[in-house]
């Protein structure tokens, strides 16, 4: 399925937004990127407590109309859950088994510019509603005073479970703890170490393509993207050990580093680009940057060593096996 790159880069900026906003000075007693959560007891009513980023919040056991927020719709998907709402924050690459998104496709977007829809979100009566809420990238840092309202205003309509992510790169498994919140535990934590031993047998299949070359994940739009090691793809990067380009290589405090289009010959040192491409085979992003001189002047580019990813923003170690299934394509050509 296409998107238009206007609705990729709202979901993102939102996305960011709320992870620059996430943090105040202060202890976290929660730990990071939610492995702390987990069910604690079966209750006398047959509800279930549950940690988060929050503290305890007693759930139903057998939830049954599910609220995703950000974050939520896949671990809800896989669980076998069709929510009531989402974010609006997934497309058919969120998800490693594209076909899952059918699911939540039509599905009303309660998450706008300006916050939350509350309103909506009581017309829908749900009885819980759970996602992850991004921290920063600094675990010592408490949660921001806006984050808590946020948080107090959700749970007085339904049980709210958030689960801390911290960077980008966390959210897959923050993904795993919503999973075993929702009783999918098992699935999820299969989906993870399928992602590791791919990682494992391209690092050592591909041991002289990783350290011979320098690799680049790039988007565009307005202006150009360099993903860091903390983002979404640059985290599978890092974990298969791939040499990134100068621009980023020291970058751990944000998700890229922003260049114009002039600048782009920042990543001449790339050997390798990667892009993010639609299931269809369509790309905003090479679109955008074909028409850029400084683009087809680089490089990766001139040695046709620039390749399309989908699943290119994985938040759950699904979509991550794809990018690795992908990427090992990539080396295969080098």
């Amino acid at each position: 399925m296409n998107f238009t790159p206007r609705a990729r880069w709202a979901a993102l900026a939102l996305s960011l937004s709320l992870l620059a906003t996430g943090c105040a000075a202060g202890s976290n007693a929660n730990g990071e990127n939610g492995t702390s959560a987990a069910a604690a007891a079966q209750n006398a009513d047959g509800s279930v407590t549950v940690d988060t980023a929050f503290g305890q919040v007693s759930i139903p056991s057998d939830p049954q109309r599910v609220v995703a927020l950000e974050g939520g719709a896949v671990p809800a998907v896989e669980a076998g859950l069709t929510p009531l709402a989402t974010a609006g924050d997934t497309f058919d690459d969120s998800f490693g088994n594209v076909a899952d998104y059918d699911a939540v496709e039509n599905l009303p977007k309660i998450l706008t510019p300006d916050g939350w829809d509350y309103e909506q979100l009581v017309e829908l009566k749900p009885d819980l509603m759970i996602g992850f809420v991004r921290g920063g990238d600094d675990a010592s840092q408490e949660l921001s005073s806006e984050k808590k309202a946020e948080f107090e205003k959700l749970n007085a309509i339904a049980p709210t479970v958030l689960i801390r992510t911290n960077g980008s790169a966390g959210t897959r498994d923050a993904s795993v703890a919503m999973a075993e919140i929702l009783g999918n535990g098992e699935q999820a934590q299969e989906q993870k170490k399928a992602y590791e031993d791919k990682v494992a047998q391209v690092k050592s299949d591909y041991a002289q393509q990783l350290s011979q070359n320098t690799f680049a994940a790039v988007d565009a739009y307005e202006d150009v993207t360099v993903y860091s090691k903390i983002s979404w793809i640059g985290k599978v990067l890092d974990d298969l050990g791939a040499p990134a380009a100068e621009v980023v290589k020291n970058e751990e405090a944000e998700n890229g580093v922003f260049l114009s289009f002039e600048q782009l010959s920042k990543i001449d040192d790339a050997t390798v680009v990667f892009y993010p491409q639609y299931t269809d085979g369509a790309s905003d992003a090479l679109d955008t940057l074909e028409g850029q001189a400084t683009w087809t002047s680089l490089p990766a580019v001139k040695d046709k060593h620039a390749f399309g990813l989908t699943h290119f923003f994985p938040d759950n170690y699904g979509a991550a096996l794809r990018v690795v299934e992908q990427i090992e394509e990539s080396l295969k050509s080098l």
